[in-house]
């Protein structure tokens, strides 16, 4: 026993010695080091990307200002001059299937068309058969079809003439079943409407078959003629007069409803499908609707538009990639020019150093740990 040592030291024994922290630290190295390559990340990195630029399996594009306007949108905002100076139809005249109503006003002859409230004795329901004829009683079969309401008014009349001296006859066609032009798409009655004077314009049209798309401002209206065919905006309709063109019998109009998605995922704040809200939505609308960068997380020099290249002669090519520098002013400009498309996505990745917090976080777990175990473990 030294000269230093008490005598309860002596009778309790040796005191425990303690294992250096640094030598517990370096002892879970190998753990935290496995850890730190294992934790987990939103997407590519900005290097990542590039490398797969380089081995060609995608094609990483710098996106420049000409580039950025070629993807704005090329849907013509009203139809061609062969639409809109194409000659009028002419009067609509009486077809096959076409259901008539016919009062006759008769003086002077047998009586035989008994009058009504209004001085004459009106006959409704009249159908064009097959033959293009409708049947009146005492006359037989009376051909009107391809005859204008005031044609078949005269046959009409010539053929009352040998039961009634002056007799006097008023034609309406009520329903116009010949001439049907059909409605589709994002309406709230599709399907066959009769064309009349009231429903003959397209606006016209539009307003009997109610349009329902969720967006208006995208909504778009294909009007099929024959073979032709021509897309428009359904708001450029109701603003361009000369877009409200004269609609012919067989025509097939189309009411798509088109807002589409694009997907944000990586380092924003707020990942997700986002909703194409306009016409020649922009990068910068995406990333704003958003709620943008994730300023802690976010590299601003690694924004990614990520796009299936253009189909050319039926054979799909190569992701094209565009990477956009939201450090750089010029770069954010064009991407508020670069429109997107249903189906794009925008991948935003991480910086350097958000890893590095990771790994610090995970280092600082660690330390917590050993410090501990430095006092538990003798």
């Amino acid at each position: 026993m030294s000269a230093n040592t008490s005598p309860d030291q002596v009778a309790a024994g040796p005191l425990p010695r303690r294992r250096p922290i640094a030598r517990i630290v370096l002892s879970l190295m190998p753990a935290l080091a496995l850890a730190a390559c294992a934790l987990p990340r939103s997407g590519p990195s900005a290097g990542e990307f590039r490398q797969a630029g380089e081995a060609n399996a995608i094609q990483l594009v710098t996106p420049t200002l000409d580039l950025a306007k070629a993807t704005r949108e090329e849907m013509p905002r009203s139809f061609g001059p062969e639409w809109q100076d194409a000659a009028p139809a002419g009067p609509i005249t009486i077809g096959t299937s076409d259901v008539l109503s016919v009062t006759i006003f008769e003086r002077d002859g047998l009586n035989m068309f008994p009058a009504g409230p209004n001085g004459g004795s009106m006959i409704e329901g009249l159908s064009v058969d097959a033959n293009g004829a409708i049947q009146l009683p005492y006359i037989g079969s009376v051909r009107v079809a391809g005859m204008v309401p005031n044609e078949a008014r005269a046959t009409i009349v010539g053929r009352l003439r040998r039961l009634s001296l002056s007799p006097d006859v008023l034609v309406a066609v009520t329903e116009h079943r010949s001439q049907m032009v059909a409605v589709q798409g994002d309406v709230m009655r599709a399907g066959m409407v009769p064309l009349s004077p009231g429903t003959s314009r397209l606006s016209a049209l539009l307003s009997t078959a109610a349009p329902t798309p969720a967006n208006l401002e995208l909504a778009t209206v294909t009007v099929r003629r024959g073979i032709q065919s021509a897309t428009v905006r359904l708001a450029d309709i109701f603003e361009e007069p000369a877009d409200d063109i004269q609609l012919r019998r067989g025509d097939v109009v189309i009411v798509r409803s088109a807002p589409g998605t694009v997907n944000v995922l990586g380092a924003a704040g707020l990942q997700g499908r986002v909703k194409i809200a306009r016409r020649n939505y922009s990068v910068l609308d995406a990333v704003a609707d958003a709620r943008g960068l994730n300023d802690n997380l976010a590299n601003p020099r690694a924004v990614f538009v990520m796009r299936l290249s253009e189909v050319a002669s039926g054979v799909q090519t190569t992701p094209r990639v565009y990477n956009f520098d939201f450090s750089n002013p010029a770069q954010m400009a064009i991407a508020s020019v670069f429109a997107l498309r249903d189906g794009d996505a925008i991948m935003i990745s991480n910086n350097g150093f958000a890893q590095t917090h990771k790994v610090l976080s995970a280092f600082s777990g660690v330390m917590s740990t050993a410090r501990s175990a430095e006092l538990v473990i003798p």
